[in-house]
């Protein structure tokens, strides 16, 4: 695949929200029960991801509670048992008092991410016309700041670091942002019958390279995940859907090189051809409306830390049409406008295997891909292979209940719980997921 080809598709990703190593551990879904105070029930860039990763989460078995036996206990001879008038046979004994719960931490559920990652033609040096190899580390911090129990801010930063020679930096091994998100997420808005529906609204800013390349000024959106627990708990397997929706908001039509001087605002531009302030790039004008959506099939053979799920993504995306243009003719000038059809389809299709190694640590194994629906020639591409598919590992750290160890203050959490905390699914993805 062309570097260049490489980039606008890696943009076009980036712009869409979900492009982040492993895909798992970003997909916002539905409402904790720790949070919720409901049982629990079935999130990204994810899923991350984040998306920008991320295993959904499935119910977990209700435990049934069997009576202890009752125990006879003979009576004490008439000579020991106390006087009616003993004050002390009066006086009940004090109840037992519970230990208070711990007080909420506003910013519970964050999490961190880290996910090393590899092409599969990396392993091979003629899979390609052109030996592109590509090892790259992604680093991802998933802070939620609660401004209720039912209302929370979530911000996702990625931050990735190729190994390999990149085709998208300017120098080796060169640090490069992702766009933030910042969503405002309502879990739970319904929760009933195993079904649970989370929604939000998302910003999201350009910090990237690829967005400013795009001339993004600012994206806006919303998110909408939902899961469904299928009624059987000796399966253990839940259905999950994920959508977004973003609006980009642009200065221009089309993407537009500048040098490093004038990205710092310092006035020297790239010298254009009519002394433009920025040459506008060849190639795909810029997106305008992204959409995002797809099932998730989760399975949890031990219903508790083992988590293997399949995802599908389909990812349209409607590019920004051309500006009328004139054009002197020898009959006249004519007027060309561009009518032609401006939607972009790319897919993703990923299988992950996870399990919780600690209350705080979650590790899992993920084979991914990513690519356009449609190859150069206008056939349909394979949606489990291509050529920039990928391995990753990816280490979940859930912040606040690492603290909690370090300071003592460890609370006992379920692993359905703590599964719906890494999936973004704790009140309320990864991806996020997701994205």
């Amino acid at each position: 695949m062309p570097s260049s080809f490489r980039f606008l598709l890696c943009a076009a990703l980036a712009c869409a929200g979900f492009l982040s190593p492993g895909f798992a551990a970003s997909r916002a879904q539905a409402q904790d029960a720790a949070d919720a105070g409901t049982p629990a029930a079935p999130e990204g860039d994810q899923a991350a991801t984040g998306s920008e990763t991320t295993e959904p989460s499935v119910e977990a078995p209700t435990a049934t509670a069997v009576a202890a036996p009752a125990t006879t206990t003979a009576a004490p001879p008439a000579e020991e048992a106390a006087a009616p008038d003993d004050p002390a046979a009066e006086e009940a004994a004090p109840a037992e008092e519970a230990p208070p719960a711990p007080p909420k931490r506003f910013w519970r559920n964050s999490l961190f991410l880290f996910t090393p990652s590899v092409t599969t033609h990396s392993f091979s040096g003629d899979a390609q016309l052109t030996y592109n190899p590509t090892v790259s580390l992604n680093f991802r911090l998933v802070p939620r700041f609660y401004l209720t129990d039912t209302l929370f801010l979530r911000v996702r930063q990625d931050l990735n670091v190729e190994v390999t020679n990149s085709d998208f930096d300017t120098y080796a091994r060169q640090p490069l942002l992702s766009d933030t998100f910042i969503d405002l997420m309502r879990p739970a808005l319904v929760n009933a019958g195993g079904f649970v529906l989370t929604a939000g609204l998302r910003v999201s800013l350009p910090v990237s390279i690829a967005s400013r390349y795009n001339n993004l000024v600012l994206g806006t959106g919303f998110l909408a995940n939902a899961s469904y627990q299928i009624p059987n708990e000796s399966l253990h397997l839940s259905v999950l859907f994920d959508l977004s929706y973003t609006h980009n908001w642009q200065s221009t039509n089309t993407p537009t090189f500048f040098n490093d001087a004038n990205s710092r605002g310092d006035g020297a531009a790239t010298i254009c051809p009519g002394g433009a302030n920025g040459c506008a790039a060849g190639g795909f004008t810029n997106v305008s409306d992204a959409l995002l959506f797809g099932p998730t099939l989760l399975w949890v053979p031990d219903g508790e830390k083992l988590n293997i799920s399949a995802t599908y993504y389909w990812a349209p995306r409607l590019g920004l049409p051309l500006g009328t243009q004139s054009v002197d003719t020898a009959t006249g000038s004519v007027a060309l406008t561009d009518s032609a059809t401006h939607w972009r389809v790319l897919q993703y299709f990923g299988v992950s295997v996870a399990y919780d190694v600690l209350p705080w640590l979650n590790l899992s194994a993920t084979y991914g891909t990513f690519t356009t629906q449609l190859s150069f020639n206008g056939k349909l591409r394979n949606p489990v292979w291509g050529p920039d598919t990928t391995l990753s590992m990816t280490a979940v750290v859930t912040l606040d209940q690492l603290y909690d160890i370090v300071a003592g203050e460890s609370t006992d959490l379920t692993p359905e719980q703590l599964r719906r905390i890494r999936n973004g699914q704790a009140a309320a993805p990864s991806t996020g997921r997701a994205f």
